[in-house]
């Protein structure tokens, strides 16, 4: 039975969740993804590895990587990126590099998925938690090679090396991405996607797609038998990355990781600190061509995101952890732009802090055998303020009557959790839970002064968005069979949301508060049909609609924008430990719920044939597959963006795709 339960963790995060999940620990709707299981895949980054595995949660498709996740509908800052518990931050207001950009999979140990507002030690957790887990340094010397590849002239060499003794470790890693653009499934480049002013220029169709260094350090130093010192860094630089999605692409990011701990018996302290720096243009695309710019581009932004971080818990009672979880982000943004023969410089993100000072508390408690208790707690302290010196404060009297740069909000929140066990194979699972967060810096003082197009402008009187959310749950468990299932519904006050205003002859894409509910399910199960054959599959779906029409906010329509469809994964696989191969299927509905005030469009379903084999042999490890097996030309729902930098061009997933990734570990 325990053999058969670990060959499945490899694959299932049901199991992984199993296995990882203590005695007491109540936690809703939490997926727990390994490094073995990510390997497997032909994902290009987290984002894309997570879309693979972990039902709820979708991908937005912006080009070859940098994907942007979706969970449950709630998107971009509705979800907190963590290293570590370290917040790591995009700089790019078009979110060109999200988070999870700028972590490597060799680094990755695994990564944990919480969904839904259940978790009051990280701030602003609206829509969920996604926390990735890095390696640590093994007793001993040690270390893994990996190479990965693909049709597309992916390339994708990394190494990691470690040495330990009882009271001392370090680990050094680094990896290369390397990419040419991808075809969809009638043999186009994503690079000849994008149309008119937007298309890429005929040197460019088969330019580089990325280009990625990233190096990374880790040691620990036990001062004493049950006090450990950890530090960590990390740099990442990315070139020549290509986002057909948008008007732009990146020139230049580089990003610096640097975290400290301190970790006793009953407390734990970090000190952590994140430093993004984006460069995007539209060199490579006609409109810089055509412009007559003296410069090789005519649009570019040059832009900076820091975090400094401190958290510190203590465990009280066995059941009971009070924390501080604290933290200051900085973000600035500068575009220039070629207009009438004139370069025109705004600082379109004013250098906005964004300070955060919260405390919280968490009761765990088996109150029986067969009953659970999770209780957690949390306020904040909330400060935006953005330089007044550089702020457009004329956009935003001229959109919302306002010339205020700062604000400051207090923010409750909280959750309660039950677990029952019917039986040694049955449980069943209730959350209630409210979480707000604090309108981000781009929502609430963006300002761009756009020539023959709407402004695009941010609104510094929005107020915090809250959902509130009620998870439902069972879990079934024998000795072949797992199955759960999920439903959620969510109410979401001042839900954040774009809109066009017009005032005279002005008009602006902008962002205002109204109410909005989600509600959904999600199912995943495994089957051991014979302890070498599996049967495995998830389902979920997502629905989302505003409370009302909101015509003096030109908000007709009461679909919620960007909300993907039903999605089934369906896989048959065969494991020996040693041997395996998988044949899966993946099926998405047409999306026929969109948005018509954004210019939303439906997305027609699809269905693709994956398979995959491999071998694990003492310390090698070897796997080859082939995605979209029929070449089908297929896209997401989240495949294009919307207002208000609507380019239209949808972006289609790759074609037929051959993949093999070799690693092994001595």
């Amino acid at each position: 039975m325990r053999k058969l339960i670990l060959l499945l963790s490899l694959f299932s995060p049901v199991f992984a969740q199993e296995i990882t999940l203590e005695p007491i620990e109540v936690e809703a709707s939490r997926e727990v993804l390994k490094e073995t299981t990510i390997r497997e895949l032909p994902a290009k980054d987290v984002g894309e590895a997570l879309e693979y595995r972990v039902p709820g949660l979708w991908k937005v498709r912006k080009g070859g990587i940098a994907n942007d996740i979706v969970i449950r509908g709630f998107k971009k800052d509705e979800v907190n990126f963590l290293v570590e518990g370290a917040r790591l931050y995009n700089a790019c207001p078009n979110r060109m590099d999200p988070g999870l950009f700028h972590i490597d999979f060799a680094e990755v140990k695994d990564v944990k998925v919480i969904k839904g507002p259940f978790d009051v030690k990280n701030y602003g957790a609206l829509g969920g938690t996604v926390e990735v887990k890095t390696k640590e340094p093994k007793e001993g010397f040690s270390g893994k090679l990996n190479v990965a590849a693909d049709n597309w002239k992916y390339f994708n060499p990394s190494f990691t090396l470690s040495y330990g003794k009882e009271r001392f470790g370090i680990l050094f890693g680094y990896a290369f991405r390397f990419s040419k653009p991808y075809e969809d499934g009638k043999g186009r480049k994503f690079t000849e996607i994008p149309q008119g002013m937007s298309a890429y220029s005929r040197d460019e169709i088969n330019s580089t797609a990325f280009n990625i260094h990233t190096a990374w350090t880790k040691l620990f130093f036990k001062v004493t038998p049950s006090l450990k010192l950890k530090l960590s860094y990390a740099h990442q630089k990315a070139n020549d990355v290509l986002y057909p999605y948008l008007m732009m692409d990146g020139i230049l990011d580089e990003t610096d990781r640097v975290n400290i701990s301190l970790e006793g018996k009953r407390f734990k302290a970090q000190l952590y600190h994140s430093s993004v720096r984006h460069w995007m243009d539209n060199r490579k695309r006609v409109g810089a061509e055509l412009s007559g710019s003296p410069t090789s581009w005519s649009m570019q932004t040059y832009a900076t995101n820091k975090v400094y971080g401190f958290k510190g818990e203590y465990r009280v009672l066995p059941e009971l952890n009070i924390g501080i979880d604290t933290f200051l982000r900085n973000w600035d943004a500068v575009t220039t732009m070629y207009m009438s023969g004139n370069f025109r410089s705004q600082n379109t993100i004013p250098d906005v802090d964004f300070t955060i000072f919260g405390i919280y508390g968490e009761y765990k408690k088996k109150l029986s055998d067969r009953l659970k208790l999770y209780v957690g707690a949390r306020l904040d302290y909330a400060k935006t303020e953005a330089d007044s010196a550089k702020a457009n404060k004329n956009l935003y009297r001229l959109y919302h009557g306002t010339t205020d740069t700062s604000e400051t909000d207090i923010l409750p929140s909280g959750n309660v959790q039950l677990t029952y066990s019917l039986s040694d194979s049955t449980e069943l699972f209730v959350g209630l839970g409210s979480s707000a967060r604090v309108p981000d810096p781009q929502e609430r003082y963006f300002a761009l002064k756009r020539m023959g197009k709407p402004d695009w402008v941010g609104n510094p009187k929005l107020d915090p968005e809250r959902n509130t959310e009620l998870d439902l749950g069972a879990k079934f468990f024998s000795e072949r069979l797992s199955l759960q299932a999920r439903t959620f519904f969510s109410y979401v006050s001042n839900y954040i949301y774009i809109h066009k205003k017009v005032v005279d002859t002005n008009r602006a894409m902008t962002y205002t508060n109204i109410d909005a509910y989600f509600y959904g399910l999600e199912l995943s199960g495994t089957y051991a049909i014979m302890d070498t054959l599996f049967f495995d599959g998830n389902l979920a779906y997502t629905r989302a609609r505003k409370k009302d029409t909101y015509p003096e906010k030109n908000i007709y329509d009461k679909d919620v924008a960007e909300i993907p469809p039903l999605t089934a994964r369906l896989a048959l696989r065969y494991d020996t430990g040693t041997y395996f191969g998988e044949l899966e299927g993946i099926l998405t509905a047409t999306q026929n719920n969109v948005d018509s005030d954004l210019q939303e469009e439906k997305t027609s379903g699809y269905g693709i044939l994956n398979l995959k084999a491999g071998i694990n042999y003492r310390g090698l490890r070897l796997t080859a597959g082939v995605n979209n097996l029929f070449d089908k030309l297929y896209y997401t729902h989240l495949s294009y963006l919307r207002n208000p930098f609507r380019a239209g061009a949808k972006i289609p997933e790759p074609g037929r795709t051959f993949y093999l990734n070799v690693a092994y570990t001595f």
